[in-house]
């Protein structure tokens, strides 16, 4: 019996000693493996985090990496770009750092203040707004007398004033304006056109009167001079266009840019009118001619047909 106890705690003892083996703890025994982070075999700690960066189009979030965001503009997001701080939290979590600063912000305490917008600054309005720039002559009064805040409800609008309510009535109506591409026509406001060059709208140039008439309608003034023009009593007169100068025509030509020596022929000796067949073109001289021969090294060079 003593024998079969001595043996049972050999045997014990054995299995005591055997256990670290047996469990893979290579000489630690039973202990919690260490939490520095250290990978098998005793290596150091591993890599620190990397840093929170600041992203989304408006720079409102806070994140591990760059994020793509809408680009849609937000009061609240000011509030992370004056009082956030980027950090990571207790849990390794990217995140704004609740501040009271940032709270208060974020709260709403003081509402943002009301911005003047549109192309013409004739909007009053939370955000940046965009409209066509069409000019309207009380848009002035806008610039002139109007104050851009938040009424009792908090909603923005221009601020009613006797000052701005009499400018805004027009006691006066605005001036008609000449408008379109080549100045022919007389309306409210600007108009856009086609370029599309006629012989008559150099009359309503020379000789047109842009008014309200008894109705108060915006048009050019009926004189004898106007209505004798547009029948055609005189063509317009030929003009001498082109990058360079270059070319005599009836309406302004676009052309390249590249210069030759005869154009300066053109601009010293060149001769634009029209010819018998009522053909815009440079007048055929003798001084013409030769300047464009010697310029082009050329005895043969002639003048450039009408266009």
């Amino acid at each position: 019996m003593d024998r079969f106890s001595k043996r049972h705690r050999l045997v014990v003892s054995m299995l005591v000693l055997l256990v670290p083996v047996l469990t893979g703890a290579k000489g630690r025994g039973c202990q919690v493996p260490d939490s520095s982070g250290g990978g098998p075999g005793g290596g150091g700690p591993g890599p620190a985090p990397t840093a929170c960066v600041v992203t989304g189009c408006s720079g409102q979030l806070c994140a591990d990496e760059d994020i793509a965001s809408t680009c849609e503009w937000r009061e609240e997001y000011a509030c992370y770009a004056k009082h956030g701080v980027c950090e990571r939290d207790a849990s390794g979590e990217c995140g704004w750092r609740e501040t009271p600063e940032l709270a208060a912000c974020l709260g709403g305490d003081e509402p943002a203040p009301c911005v003047v917008s549109g192309c013409s600054g004739q909007v009053c309005a939370d955000e940046d707004v965009a409209t066509d720039c069409a000019w309207r002559e009380e848009y002035a009064c806008y610039q002139e007398l109007g104050v851009c805040e938040r009424d009792a409800s908090g909603a923005c609008g221009w601020r009613e004033t006797p000052e701005l309510a009499a400018c805004l009535g027009g006691g006066e109506p605005a001036p008609c304006v000449v408008s379109g591409c080549s100045g022919q026509i007389c309306a409210d406001e600007p108009m856009a056109s086609t370029c599309e060059w006629r012989e008559e709208y150099a009359c309503y140039q020379e000789l047109g009167v842009c008014e309200r008439d008894a109705s108060g309608a915006c048009g050019w003034r009926e004189t004898p001079e106007l209505a004798a023009c547009l029948d055609g009593g005189e063509p317009a007169p030929c003009v001498v266009t082109g990058c360079s100068g270059q070319v005599c025509a009836d309406r302004d030509v676009i052309t390249t840019c590249e210069f030759r020596e005869e154009y300066a022929c053109y601009q010293e000796l060149g001769v634009c009118e029209r010819d018998a067949s009522g053909a815009c073109g440079w007048r055929e001289t003798p001084e013409l001619d030769a300047c464009i021969a010697a310029a082009s090294g050329d005895d043969r060079v002639s003048l450039p047909a009408r266009p």
